[in-house]
């Protein structure tokens, strides 16, 4: 475990890195907002001041539009089906069910989150349009490389925010009726490779592409070729499930790669004879140090991959050109050391999620 001091450096530079990058997605927001508006039609928001809401990002505002009109009559009608379900089945098997103040009482706690994650994501958008200027190629070449990070950070988690509403609606329906739903998704920012992104993001997701696509073609049991092939073809099947665009093979080739590397240098470093040089030639601090500057690339990539995700092949090439190219080497050392940052506190986290 590192210093109490170090591991508290680490946080305030993420969280610092977090709020002084929004800070200038929103200048850049506000000073081009005619621009954007010209383009793509801000909605005049009701919310936040009168603040215009950048509307672009479809599954958001599609499912907002579904939500106000049908959310609250789904969620009062399924309790109300669910008790029913339940007293019939209490008189037909006499066994004990969840009592109505219970299902009540889920049933706020649950609507009281995701208010709170629903505010916290419109606020982003009327705040930051940052799908908007991910939709301008132009502008998104143009802005500062803070800008530039915070746009990715907001994309990132956005996307985070938006899928604990998505996916926290079905989870709610799931406890009012007494069973346990998967694990929301784990905050992205907490997230230093591809393996926890995989496995702790969508956990139901995962579970399904494990059960049904990975092990179905194999998977680790016929070797390190077959585990190569078994990982690509799940990749492919994920490609294809979200639609086979081009920048979704793309996607899925880089996450296939990330995923592949770091199992690779997961079992170089669990040889027998390597794990006892490291042990002897490193501290365990300067071992849990490595582990983060390791991260720290993997971090790199993986936002990388996400932004090619999320807004495509153009966004990734100017993410890559703007960072790793024309950037080097300063600005490419400089996110690297900032995501040395973030690496360490997902490691301590990590750490406590896994014992607790």
């Amino acid at each position: 475990m590192l210093p109490r001091w170090e591991l508290s450096f680490y946080l305030l530079a993420s969280l610092g890195f977090h709020f002084y990058s929004f800070y200038e997605v929103y200048k850049t927001s506000r000073e081009h907002e005619e621009q954007l508006d010209q383009e793509f039609d801000l909605a005049m928001g009701t919310l936040f001041g009168g603040l215009k809401k950048d509307w672009t990002d479809f599954e958001w505002s599609f499912w907002m539009e579904w939500g106000k009109q049908r959310l609250v009559w789904l969620l009062l009608g399924h309790l109300a089906v669910s008790q029913m379900a339940n007293q019939i089945a209490r008189k037909m098997q006499q066994r004990e069910r969840c009592p109505l103040r219970v299902s009540l009482a889920v049933l706020a706690r649950g609507l009281g989150h995701l208010l709170r994650c629903w505010y916290l994501a419109e606020l982003m958008v009327h705040l930051m349009y940052m799908h908007a200027i991910y939709s301008s190629a132009p502008l998104l070449s143009a802005v500062s490389c803070w800008t530039l990070g915070g746009l990715a950070l907001a994309q990132v988690l956005f996307f985070y925010v938006k899928y604990l509403v998505l996916f926290g609606i079905p989870a709610l329906l799931m406890r009012l009726d007494g069973l346990t739903p998967p694990p929301l998704p784990r905050c992205v920012s907490t997230m230093f490779s591809f393996t926890g992104m995989w496995r702790y993001f969508d956990v139901g997701l995962h579970d399904f592409l494990i059960r049904y696509v990975y092990i179905p073609v194999g998977g680790s049991q016929h070797g390190l070729l077959g585990t190569l092939v078994s990982t690509a073809m799940t990749f492919a099947f994920v490609s294809y499930w979200h639609g086979g665009y081009d920048y979704l093979w793309c996607w899925a080739a880089l996450n296939w790669l990330g995923v592949t590397v770091e199992n690779g240098v997961r079992r170089l470093v669990e040889i027998p004879c390597i794990q006892d040089s490291l042990v002897q030639l490193l501290s365990p601090r300067a071992r849990r140090r490595v582990h983060a500057a390791l991260a720290s690339c993997s971090t790199s990539m993986l936002i990388l991959s996400n932004l090619v995700f999320l807004g495509g092949n153009q966004v990734g090439k100017i993410y890559w050109n703007r960072i790793f190219v024309q950037g080097w080497p300063w600005v490419t050392l400089s996110v690297l050391g900032l995501l040395y940052c973030y690496s360490h506190v997902g490691i301590a986290w990590a750490e406590t999620y896994s014992v607790n």
